[in-house]
């Protein structure tokens, strides 16, 4: 058995989630407890309220040495607000778990000030499983948009997954992992199977090349695959390369012939300029357009 298989079965997992009371929180939160199956697991429900409402100073004496003025009251509002909606919410999640019967409890927390600082802070206080965030598309307002999403993802060092804003299509029997044939993939891998263990589904390996010569990546997927000939066996995970000039429409093509209902890919730390603005590099926005779960892993152990 897996050690990290091991680990996940002496202990209740523990899910982090960011919320702001919106319809995609909520999904956000049921997918959270679909991808737990029957398992026994805790949802910590955790949202950020602006504590940093300035109000123009126009209306107080000149001889204030301010532009703007802290308004205590606003920030009472919006803490008694935010309070009240995270129990609707709490309300609303403990009428969807005993109805499904589900092996689920929920705490929750609030907390004022900057979005990405305080997420990161949860994360090291609670230290969860994996944090599931609901996203918006790039632009629309709210904490919980894609630059924030991709934010967490890099910064975070648990798994975190990221559910697009209206994916209702609970669904789990395909998981595309991308690999750039880093040293832990083998880890990374084991990490998928214990981590959603709940769920009966195949991985699909892939590694996209962008030139002719796939000779040395041919030979590094061979490598992988022998660590996991038990999985291919029982036809639990596959392993393919494909040549592509263009990686949003391979990726598309990839998806949809294989009914990929989650994305995963490794965090990798980008180690020069050539990394950073390559065109070919598959970074979070490139799967987001694909409007799917997907969930980031690192190489924390």
């Amino acid at each position: 058995m897996s050690i990290f298989k091991k680990k996940d079965e002496e202990k209740m997992k523990t899910i982090l989630i960011p919320v702001d009371f919106s319809d995609g929180s909520l999904n956000s939160c049921k997918y959270a407890l679909y991808i737990s199956g029957k398992e026994k697991v805790s949802l910590h429900l955790y949202h950020i309220y602006n504590d940093q409402v300035m109000i123009p100073d126009s209306s107080f004496p000149s001889g204030l040495d301010t532009d703007t003025f802290f308004n205590a009251d606003i920030i009472l509002a919006l803490k008694d607000q935010a309070e009240r909606s995270m129990h609707e919410l709490v309300d609303t999640l403990e009428e969807y778990i005993k109805k499904e019967k589900l092996q689920a409890t929920i705490s929750f927390s609030l907390e004022g000030g900057d979005p990405q600082w305080e997420i990161t802070e949860a994360i090291k206080e609670t230290q969860p499983d994996f944090v599931v965030m609901g996203t918006r598309g790039t632009g629309k307002k709210g904490f919980l948009e894609g630059h924030m999403a991709e934010k967490i993802m890099r910064k975070a060092y648990v798994p975190v997954l990221a559910v697009p804003e209206n994916f209702t299509d609970f669904s789990l029997s395909n998981i595309l992992y991308l690999t750039n044939f880093n040293p832990l993939d083998i880890y990374i891998i084991e990490r998928i199977f214990s981590l959603l263990n709940a769920k009966a589904f195949k991985l699909h390996v892939y590694h996209l090349v962008f030139n002719d010569n796939n000779k040395k990546a041919g030979l590094l997927m061979q490598e992988l695959e022998k660590a996991f000939d038990k999985e291919k066996k029982e036809k639990k995970i596959n392993f393919s390369i494909i040549n592509t000039n263009n990686k949003q429409e391979t990726l598309n093509k990839i998806s949809k012939e294989n009914n990929i209902d989650m994305i995963a890919l490794l965090s990798e730390k980008k180690h020069s300029l050539k990394d950073l603005f390559s065109s070919h590099e598959i970074r979070e926005k490139d799967l987001f357009e694909l409007k799917l779960p997907v969930i980031e892993l690192h190489t924390t152990i």
